[in-house]
């Protein structure tokens, strides 16, 4: 399932209302609004309704864990101008909001519309929304178009998703390309790393010291980086 977005003039109305933080991340300021109290989304009778019909959980409206520190590697890189890439999962999508301000052309996919709508309400007031676009997207059902670069940050949390990430990863990856999966030491990690070792991929580890958080302990996220066996 696949759609193009259009970027929203307006957020609209969301349980616990939006907020707009300030991040200076490896010397890059990214300004990006943000549902204010995402516990709310629980108590919105859609959500439970939602939740009752096919276990959908409001994942999109957290800032999760690993996003700080992938999105101060990503300004660190050194890309090609205007690559494009490609972020699943995006939610707050600061991943993909920092790969706009470092030059590249960003798809940001999400199951959940809303996510979608948001990143590109953040792009654009980054002044980055000439070099970006959004698409729904199911893990389960990627589409035929491939991409250099993939960002997957915190995505592995879930067992069940391993195997769509995957399949995805191997349908969307440009020859060439690279993805970056990062985690901040879940269980599930384990997991997913069995997986990559039966698949088409090599993996390089690395860390990525935490960014300071509100209320999160000191530590490292790992950084795995995807190629294929076969590629350069």
């Amino acid at each position: 399932m696949t759609a193009p977005h259009s970027c929203p003039d307006v957020l609209p109305e969301i349980p616990g209302g939006w907020t707009t933080r300030d991040f200076l991340l490896a010397g890059t300021s990214l300004r990006v609004t943000l549902p204010a109290s995402p516990d709310a989304f629980l108590d919105d009778p859609r959500v439970l309704a939602a939740n009752r019909r096919d276990d959908y959980m409001p994942y999109w409206s957290y800032l999760w864990p690993t996003s700080l520190e992938t999105a101060v590697a990503v300004l660190q890189q050194d890309w090609a101008p205007e690559t494009e890439a490609l972020e699943i999962g995006a939610g707050i999508a600061l991943t993909g909001q920092a790969a706009l301000k470092r030059g590249l052309k960003v798809s940001f996919s999400d199951y959940d519309p809303q996510a979608i709508d948001l990143a590109l309400y953040n792009a654009r007031e980054n002044g980055t929304l000439d070099r970006a676009e959004g698409l729904l997207l199911d893990w389960r059902q990627p589409i035929d178009r491939r991409y250099p670069v993939i960002f997957g940050c915190d995505v592995i949390y879930e067992r069940p998703n391993h195997r769509p990430i995957l399949g995805l990863l191997e349908k969307m990856l440009a020859p060439a390309g690279v993805a970056w999966i990062t985690d901040p030491g879940r269980h599930q990690a384990d997991a997913f790393l069995a997986l990559l070792a039966d698949s088409p991929f090599r993996t390089e580890h690395r860390t990525l010291v935490r960014e300071p958080y509100p209320g999160r302990p000191a530590g490292v996220t790992n950084l795995w980086s995807l190629r294929w066996k076969t590629g350069p």
